[in-house]
This record gives structure tokens, C-alpha cells and sequence, in this order.
């Protein structure tokens, strides 16, 4: 039986647990682990380090058994991509009600099969409603309860509606729209670009320079849009210009973090490490550049990231690079 007040978070790591924590204050809570042991320590000692070192609210329930997932309506994938497709192969075969609503809060393109996250869950689960949530939203500021927008597309905008009263809190103002590839493609574009901004900073070339590459990026973002039938007016809202300006200042982004640690001569495997978490900007980088490739798009920036990420240039050629491209 469905608990109409229950919402069920897929994943543990700072993403999941800042929703779990938030949500957890009102509603019960289901926080799925895919891993058996990791779902029991954390149950008993009932704390998480990222974001932030906290406790778990009472209301929040940490289980390994997807089945437990569907007790609540509201599903929200916050796993990262690389385990997408297995988990949702054994989802599949359970015998789930289509009323339940999966929204997308993992950001990235898969660099193997070219799927984004909603790509793969309508894959296995085609008749459920689906969604995606994204914009300006670092975990550990949201956490912290400091005030921000972020935005829920849905097709059905009535679905957009439901997710939006639930998840809204004092802090965090949610807008609706139903640009769903538009949003989606938004929050995974961008992590590309917080890498060159790294990298940007890193070198120390200025605020001018960092600027100068958020708005080339927006363009970069847009022609990318447009190959899917995403509304260009998204990149001016809260997943487009508002989480890239977010991820491309802030070193509290993983992606932003990788850029600048690759750009001091760090090896790309030791940064990752060091990280603790899955930055989906570099597998992203890697699907972006073979789409924008195969269909003849000019993304010179996603060009050079993946020519820094796979250490064929550096970061001073890649700026040269750029700097030295015809104008047109």
C-alpha cells in the first residue's frame, strides 16, 4: 500500500542526503542504499558526513530493498548514472503500480550509451509519470537552509505540480515548466563548462575571463538544446544560467573542482579519488563531444575539456586554443 506521505530518495550520497534531511523534518522518508552493509551501518548510527557531518532526521527510514522504494509516490533518483541502468533492470521486474512519480535529480549524459537519466528510467519504465529537478542548488548551502530557486519540469504539468508542493521549504522557491529535455539537458551541460571554469580559475586569468567563458558556454549549451527540441528560454532559468553560474564560482562543485586540480598538474584518476564522489562532468564531457561530433555541432569548449580531461593538452593550450579560433 502506497503512503501518499512518504517520499522514497534513491542513493546516499550528498545530493540524497541533504533531501533526506530536508524532507525528513515533515515527512517520512524512505533512503534507499544499493548497498546492503553501507544501508545497516548508516541505520544504526543514523549520521551522514556529506555534505555536512549531521543526523538523520527521526522520520527517515534507511533500507537496501528496492522494494521498500514503493511504499511512497514520489520517487526521486539521486544515484549516480553509472549504477542507473543495473538498478533499474531490477526495478523492472518488480511489479510496481504506474502511479508512482520518478523525478531526476542525478545531472549527466551517459558517455557509453548517450542516455540521460530519464532516458534510462522511461527505458524500463515507460508508463510512469516522470520528471527532473535542477537549477542553482549546492548541496551543502542547501543544507544550510540559505535561500534559493530551483525548478521541477514535468510534460504533465499537473505532475510538475504535485513535486513542487511537496518539495518546497522556506528556503528553497520551486518553479514549474514542462521542458523536461530542456532542464535535464541544462543540468548536465553545465557540469562541463564548471570544469573549464576550474580550470579558468586555476590559471588565475580573472573574473573578465571566467565571464567571458560562462557566456560562450551558454551558447555552447544552447546550440545543444536546440538539437533536442529543448525551449531556449530554459537556459535563462533556474537549471540553465542559474546552476551554471552556481557550479562555474563556486568550488564547493565537484565538476569546478576537477577542472581546477587538473589545471595544477593533479592526474584526472587522483582528483576522482580525492573527491570521494562521482563527478559527472567528465563522463558527460565525453557523450556531449561524441553527439556534438556525429552531428556536426560547433562546441569548442567541450572540445577542449575533453582534450584537457584526457590529458591529450593542457590547460594553457586549451585556453590558447580558444582565444585563437577564426571569429566569425
Amino acid at each position: 500500500m502506497i503512503n501518499r506521505e512518504s517520499i522514497s530518495i534513491m542513493g546516499t550520497g550528498a545530493w540524497a542526503n541533504t533531501l533526506a534531511f530536508l524532507l525528513g523534518q515533515t515527512y517520512p522518508v524512505i533512503l534507499w542504499s544499493h548497498c546492503e552493509k553501507k544501508a545497516r551501518r548508516i541505520a544504526k548510527t543514523r549520521r551522514f558526513k556529506k555534505p555536512a557531518t549531521l543526523k538523520y532526521p527521526d522520520k527517515v527510514k534507511i533500507s537496501s530493498d528496492l522494494r521498500e522504494l514503493f511504499f511512497s509516490k514520489i520517487i526521486i533518483n539521486a544515484i549516480s548514472l553509472k549504477g542507473m541502468e543495473q538498478t533499474y533492470q531490477k526495478i523492472a521486474q518488480l511489479d510496481i503500480s504506474d502511479e508512482h512519480i520518478f523525478v531526476n535529480g542525478s545531472k549527466g549524459i551517459d558517455a557509453l550509451n548517450l542516455q540521460t537519466p530519464l532516458e534510462i528510467i522511461e527505458q524500463y519504465l515507460p508508463n510512469n509519470p516522470r520528471a527532473v529537478i535542477s537549477g542553482p542548488n549546492l548541496a551543502k548551502e542547501l543544507i544550510q537552509a540559505k535561500p534559493m530557486i530551483t525548478e521541477v519540469a514535468a510534460e504533465d504539468i499537473e505532475i510538475a505540480k504535485i513535486i513542487q508542493a511537496r518539495l518546497a521549504n522556506p528556503s528553497l522557491r520551486i518553479y514549474t515548466n514542462n521542458d523536461v529535455k530542456g532542464v535535464e539537458l541544462c543540468g548536465a551541460l553545465k557540469n562541463v563548462i564548471a570544469i573549464a571554469a576550474g580550470a579558468c580559475d586555476a590559471l588565475d586569468l580573472g573574473e573578465s575571463a571566467k565571464a567571458s567563458l560562462i557566456s560562450r558556454g551558454l551558447i555552447e549549451m544552447g546550440r545543444f538544446l536546440e538539437l533536442y527540441g529543448g525551449k531556449q528560454e530554459t537556459l535563462l532559468g533556474p537549471a540553465g544560467v542559474g546552476d551554471l553560474v552556481a557550479t562555474c564560482s563556486s568550488n564547493l562543485s565537484r565538476n569546478y573542482r576537477v577542472g581546477y586540480y587538473l589545471s595544477k598538474g593533479k592526474k584526472l584518476e587522483d582528483i576522482v579519488k580525492k573527491l570521494g564522489e562521482v563527478a559527472e562532468g567528465v563522463n558527460t564531457t565525453h557523450a556531449v563531444y561524441k553527439i556534438a561530433h556525429e552531428k556536426n555541432l560547433e562546441m569548442p569548449i567541450v572540445e577542449q575539456i575533453k582534450l584537457l580531461l584526457d590529458g591529450e593538452k593542457n590547460a594553457v593550450d586549451a585556453v590558447l586554443s580558444l582565444m585563437q579560433r577564426p571569429s566569425k
